[in-house]
């Protein structure tokens, strides 16, 4: 008998578990990327309403009006180049602050060992987290 109550509570406990698995699952790379980097200033939907905005000297840019003020067409280059730190953003500072493309390359250092290893693998993985964080913000779009 108390073996069978403990295979009740454990398929209670599964089946509960489940929905919070498949949340996870749900969350991209570049939602992940944007909670954990952007949301603070920029908002959770982008709509510079983040806790951080108020105490900045300038409010952050709307980020879910780009595609709207670029003609309808998601600046996708543009965006991309901010991330990686190529075009300066006057809100986010002069370039000692952190620019992503940056910060992951710091973080990617801490992975790889060899010289060679890095420079692969820092190139790749670089790009593949600032494209996930562009293509989150292009869904972020009114």
């Amino acid at each position: 008998m108390k073996s069978g109550s403990k295979c009740i509570v454990g398929l209670t406990a599964l089946a509960l578990s489940i929905p919070a698995i498949a949340r996870a699952a749900e969350t991209s790379l570049g939602q992940r990327e944007y909670e954990a980097k952007c949301a603070m200033c920029h908002g959770v939907s982008g709509k510079a309403d983040g806790w951080l905005s108020a105490h900045l000297l300038r409010r952050p840019p709307s980020l879910s009006r780009l595609q709207r003020d670029n003609g309808g067409v998601f600046p996708f280059d543009r965006v991309y180049q901010v991330i990686d730190g190529r075009r300066e953003v006057q809100v986010h500072g002069p370039r000692d602050m952190p620019v992503w493309g940056d910060v992951y390359r710091l973080e990617s250092d801490k992975i790889y060992g060899t010289a060679l290893e890095r420079y692969f693998a820092d190139d790749g993985m670089v790009r593949a987290r600032i494209l996930a964080l562009t293509e989150y913000i292009s869904r972020l779009q009114e």
